[in-house]
């Protein structure tokens, strides 16, 4: 039996938030608690990054070890809470992209004669992917003795899609209203279908765009702050030669500032960049939770590379 932690504590399971991610959870079909999830993705997280510390560190003798340990930890924390999210998304897509052909084949049954519950039994068996899964649903619903209506909006329940949820409240109210609902069905396929053109056509004309700010934000940049940290610990290290005791110790002090900065910097970068891309790309603030592990962890990489290949230049 799965445990019901959020339930037992009213603070988060009055969370928006939480409630929110809960139905990701239950889209991506992860029968788990999602404060559970979140406890376990911080566990392995930390686990992962502190066995990485220590391999890096003790055995491979590296010595940002700590840095790449916490590098480590934000990627799994990031792809693990994020994952759910992901996955629901994807299932959220595949619902909308077969969306159009489904209301068309609604609307031919329609007009052939059919009625409501014979045409969305028409859609449930056919291959549809998971829309197919909530078409069942809403039968199963009609076969308990819900009203069309009532059974249709579990629909926009159990899919958190803007497009779905409008398209139920157009039949709905064309029911309502006496329209004929398989020429609606037939605009509203039409509309959808122009709607996923558009995406399509926006992704394909920003390719370019998307690939010169990975190029940049993952690849150029940490590449130039990586030789830029070896060229400042190369003039630091050559001033300690004439310098007393305190403006030696000043000089390390200002070395590590200079190194935290830049990794800093990085990291604010990664996340920038993942960003923008995202807005870009899917016009959605919240796809950047796909690439920013992706970005960050490159960035660090590139960054660690350059690093080393310019101390053994200079030395």
């Amino acid at each position: 039996m799965a445990l019901r932690l959020m339930e037992k504590l009213p603070l988060l399971k009055n969370s928006a938030a939480m409630q929110k991610y809960a139905t990701y959870l239950r889209s991506a079909e992860f029968k788990v608690d999602a404060l559970l999830w979140i406890v376990l993705s911080f566990v392995m997280s930390a686990l992962t990054g502190i066995i990485a510390w220590f391999i890096l560190g003790y055995t491979l003798n590296v010595a940002e070890n700590l840095q790449f340990g916490a590098l480590i930890f934000i990627v799994m924390v990031d792809l693990l809470i994020g994952y759910p999210y992901l996955k629901a998304q994807q299932r959220i897509e595949q619902i909308e992209e077969a969306l159009p052909d489904a209301l068309r084949q609604m609307a031919d049954t329609l007009k052939a004669g059919g009625t409501y519950e014979y045409a969305l039994r028409e859609i449930a068996m056919s291959e549809y992917g998971p829309l197919k899964k909530e078409m069942n649903e809403v039968l199963r619903k009609l076969e308990e003795g819900e009203n069309f209506e009532n059974a249709l909006r579990t629909l926009t329940e159990n899919v958190d899609s803007v497009l779905v949820k409008r398209t139920i409240t157009i039949i709905i109210d064309s029911i309502k209203a006496g329209a004929g609902l398989a020429n609606v069905l037939e605009k509203i396929s039409e509309d959808v279908r122009e709607q996923h053109r558009i995406d399509k056509e926006r992704k394909t004309r920003t390719v370019m765009q998307a690939i010169f700010m990975f190029v940049s934000g993952a690849m150029v940049a940490p590449m130039i702050f990586g030789f830029v940290s070896t060229i400042s610990n190369l003039l630091i290290t050559a001033s300690q030669g004439i310098a007393d005791a305190t403006v030696q110790l000043e000089a390390e002090e200002a070395s590590e500032i200079i190194q935290l900065s830049i990794q800093g910097f990085i990291l604010v970068e990664s996340l920038a960049t993942s960003v923008m891309i995202s807005l870009m790309r899917e016009g959605k603030l919240t796809k950047s939770i796909i690439y920013f592990p992706v970005l960050l962890f490159m960035a660090y990489l590139v960054y660690i590379a350059a690093k080393i290949v310019s101390t053994a230049i200079v030395s």
